[in-house]
């Protein structure tokens, strides 16, 4: 038992991220210690840690902390870092996982599909499904993903742009590779859409499972903000600035959104070389579950 028990903590690990009161974190921890038989991270800031006493209240868990508040995209890089296992899952300290098979997850993780993650399918505080599916989209020069619902079918994927609020399961090595989410974005909307997008542009698919199913305790509804933000222009960069025409990558800018200095470091060196697709293609033969959008 010792042995299956180590062989489970080094494939998965789970990062909580502590989104929420201290008295829902305890509660939060509770359960996974109980129901989930692998290794545990709280992401969360030193003042919250001391204050709380968590150290000394779970000591097996491994606790990240920040001095002050960063982004979602900060803190999962962090426990990415930290963690150390094949496959990682990230959720909130304000959600209740419902349903996680976790054998089932894995073995679609290890599909030549080779998606990048899994994100869950996302219920209310009234337990009322969300629309938390996003579909490439363009409105004029802006991005604007469309969202809809995901397929609710025993054992359906629904092909989705970007994981919501960075919830799911992830593959630690690919994330790694992908270089994670980009920090010198600031606002979470552009940081979740460009490390999405890039995983479909170089091939590697996200999937919104319905057999992975989480339930936030206190929210009736997402609220994503496509507000302008810090860093954005690298979001589009990187996104929009390539064209794949007859089976070749071809750089273009995106005006009027565009970091010139990552179109000449990173676009034109190395994104060529890896791209796949281009988001245009995307949009083209994006497909939504039926009724879903």
């Amino acid at each position: 038992m010792r042995i299956s028990a180590l062989y489970r903590q080094q494939q998965l690990s789970i990062g909580i991220l502590d989104l929420s009161t201290p008295e829902v974190l305890r509660s939060s921890l509770e359960w996974y210690m109980e129901n989930m038989n692998c290794t545990l991270h709280v992401i969360t800031l030193e003042d919250s840690f001391e204050e709380g006493g968590l150290g000394t209240a779970y000591p097996d868990v491994t606790f990240i902390c920040f001095k002050s508040a960063v982004s979602v995209g900060e803190m999962i890089n962090a426990f990415a870092d930290e963690c150390y296992a094949s496959y990682f899952l990230v959720v909130r300290s304000d959600m209740q996982v419902l349903g996680f098979d976790g054998a089932e997850l894995m073995k679609l993780m290890a599909d030549k599909s080779h998606p990048a993650m899994l994100a869950p399918v996302m219920l209310n505080q009234d337990m009322e499904l969300m629309p938390t599916l996003r579909a490439p989209y363009l409105k004029g020069r802006r991005i604007e993903p469309i969202s809809a619902m995901p397929a609710l079918e025993p054992g359906s994927l629904s092909m989705n742009l970007y994981p919501v609020m960075g919830i799911g399961l992830y593959d630690r090595a690919l994330f790694q590779r992908l270089r994670g989410y980009d920090e010198e974005i600031s606002g979470e909307f552009y940081q979740l859409f460009d490390y999405g997008t890039r995983c479909h542009l170089y091939g590697f698919p996200i999937f919104t499972m319905s057999d992975f199913a989480v339930r936030f305790t206190d929210k009736h509804s997402v609220i994503e903000d496509l507000s302008d933000c810090e860093g954005m222009e690298r979001a589009y960069t990187r996104a929009l600035s390539v064209h794949r025409i007859a089976g070749k990558n071809v750089v273009e800018k995106w005006k009027p959104y565009v970091d010139k200095q990552l179109l000449k470091e990173e676009v034109k060196t190395k994104q060529t070389i890896l791209q796949k697709t281009d988001f245009f293609t995307l949009i083209k033969d994006w497909k939504l579950p039926e009724g879903g959008q």
